[in-house]
């Protein structure tokens, strides 16, 4: 068995930054959300693979309602992204009932992003049914997303966060917004040695 002393040592006598050796081996530093616009901004830290920066609307999209709502974020980080729908439904099992099942599937839904000057950075519009929806087995939230919600923001901001509801069926579960991208592995870098002792 190898010494912890000099596993902890080697990064330090190799000369290479280890930010989170003052916590516990195997934690994680406490993240704060921050305000950006009508969203909250999370920065997972360099040690996140995937999903470094989420943005969070925290008010939930009612799916039984036709609207149209639109929210302002002041900025969004320059990487690649994916807006999503978080469902407060959890992902069916492989072989149970799946989206097919659920008369509200049907409802139309359009998810668009706009620069300042109103163009759109991305726009997918098509029923829920339609999305492909993700999320871990036994997980509270599936998260619908399609290839047209991938994206790379363009200009410094603000941008608007447009959804349409166009309700098929009363009985949908609620909704959140949500830009999620970045982290090491999505971007191509190596893993930076603060992944190792998150």
């Amino acid at each position: 068995m190898k010494s912890p002393s000099l596993f902890l040592r080697l990064p330090v006598a190799l000369g290479l930054s280890v930010p989170l050796l003052s916590g516990s081996c195997g934690s994680a530093p406490e993240i704060e959300p921050v305000p950006n616009g009508a969203f909250t901004f999370v920065d997972g830290g360099e040690a996140s693979g995937f999903e470094r920066y989420r943005l969070t609307l925290p008010v939930p999209l009612d799916l039984d309602r036709a609207q149209v709502v639109r929210h302002e974020l002041a900025w969004c980080p320059g990487t690649a992204m994916v807006g999503y729908l978080d469902l407060d439904l959890p992902l069916s099992p492989p072989g149970a009932p799946g989206k097919a099942s659920y008369p509200w599937a049907a409802t139309t839904f359009e998810l668009r992003l706009e620069d300042a000057t109103g163009r759109a950075i991305f726009r997918e519009r098509a029923p829920l049914g339609e999305w492909t929806w993700s999320g871990a087995v036994g997980g509270a939230t599936t998260s619908l997303y399609t290839e047209e919600t991938c994206f790379e923001p363009t200009g410094e901001g603000p941008f608007t966060l447009v959804a349409e509801v166009v309700p098929a069926a009363e009985g949908a579960p609620a909704g959140v917004l949500g830009l999620r991208g970045g982290g090491w592995k999505t971007e191509g870098k190596p893993m930076p040695v603060s992944a190792i002792f998150r």
